[in-house]
């Protein structure tokens, strides 16, 4: 039995945490050596990032894990992250400057070099983005509200300004919006889940419980034990959420688009009911985004992410997500070795707490 600042944590045999650790591979752990240490430090899923890479990337990446795992007796599972329909910004011979109270157009074209005009690649209708309705580019750092329309332009405010460069993403808030639940890519990158077995699929921007069916017949007869994971990541989601919890194998709170598509502040709440839902169903749920954002660049995170991931345990999160940190950070492996500390700390203060209390405390 241990004490550490007034808390007493009994510790009666070595545990294997419950809460699997999930990682992104990337340019910064695509080597054998990082990825050994890697799973050396914890990790138990690997990320395949279907919006970033070649195919020809996620498929060595594929070699590697399973190589590993023979040469380690390890059972590193694979998971395959669907890009799914995501609009952007169009070609831009030069970055635009976004000033605030500025008016420009957000026109349906590949590219332009009109100063006052910003493409972008949606095809559907934009009928259904009403006046008032916000625009975020480049992850929400950038915001711009509709204040008219043409056949193939939004007239656009500037409220919070900044520079828009080629292909950024962008969220459109309090739209309707029209796009098929699987694109093209995504079919074709689904050939890797199918001809090479993965263990998860995970379907980007699901609206319904349609979109996993969909996503469920492809796989049927192919890779029938492959596991599909439902992206919570917009309103429509949190809509349908009990029946697309029962369509799917596990669901991933994808906090990154979910913050920006509803207000920031309800993701706590958000994230804490979703995984009360997922747990009184039976269905893994994953916390994904940021957990340790600050070590893709430091060697130690904040206070508060250490926070966030240990909350994300007490409220039952059976996987936690390492996103930019393993893909593209300065040291992966410690990264993975310091979310494996707070997780199975964090499980030890629990199972003291219920074995107090099982006891009468």
């Amino acid at each position: 039995m241990t004490r550490m600042y007034g808390t007493t944590i009994a510790f009666r045999r070595p545990m294997i945490p419950t809460t699997k650790i999930i990682a992104t591979l990337g340019p910064a752990s695509s080597r054998t050596a990082e990825l050994k240490k890697m799973i050396t430090a914890g990790l138990d899923v690997v990320r395949l990032n279907f919006s970033h890479g070649s195919t020809q990337d996620h498929l060595k990446a594929i070699e590697r894990v399973r190589l590993l795992n023979k040469k380690m007796r390890r059972s590193v599972k694979i998971l395959q992250d669907l890009e799914g329909y995501r609009i952007r910004i169009g070609d831009l011979s030069v970055p635009r400057e976004a000033k605030k109270r500025n008016v420009l157009f957000l026109v349906q074209k590949q590219s332009s070099d009109d100063p006052n005009e910003i493409p972008f690649d949606y095809s559907g209708p934009l009928s259904g983005i009403p006046l008032g309705a916000h625009i975020y580019i480049d992850d929400g750092k950038i915001l711009l509200t509709v204040v008219g329309h043409t056949r193939r332009a939004l007239k656009v405010r500037v409220v919070v300004g900044g520079r828009i460069s080629a292909h950024k993403g962008i969220n459109i808030i309090g739209a309707h919006l029209v796009f098929p639940s699987l694109t093209l890519k995504d079919k074709i990158d689904m050939r890797v889940a199918l001809e090479q077995r993965l263990d998860y699929v995970a379907q980007s921007f699901v609206r319904t419980a349609g979109d996993i069916e969909l996503l469920r017949k492809i796989i049927a007869g192919k890779n029938a034990g492959c596991q599909l994971i439902a992206k919570i990541e917009n309103p429509a989601a949190l809509d349908h959420l009990d029946e697309i919890i029962d369509a799917s194998d596990g669901i991933m709170i994808a906090r990154g688009d979910l913050g920006i598509s509803v207000p920031i502040y309800k993701v706590p709440v958000l994230q804490k009911e979703i995984i009360k839902k997922c747990r009184g169903k039976g269905k893994p749920v994953i916390v994904a985004t940021q957990m340790l954002d600050s070590m893709t660049d430091e060697n130690y995170p904040t206070r508060a992410e250490v926070t966030d991931v240990a909350t994300a345990i007490f409220d039952g999160a059976t996987h936690v997500m390492l996103s930019a940190e393993t893909a593209v950070g300065k040291h992966p492996a410690r990264v993975v070795s310091m979310m494996n500390k707070i997780v199975t700390y964090t499980e030890q203060y629990q199972r003291s707490q219920a074995h107090m209390h099982g006891r009468g405390g």
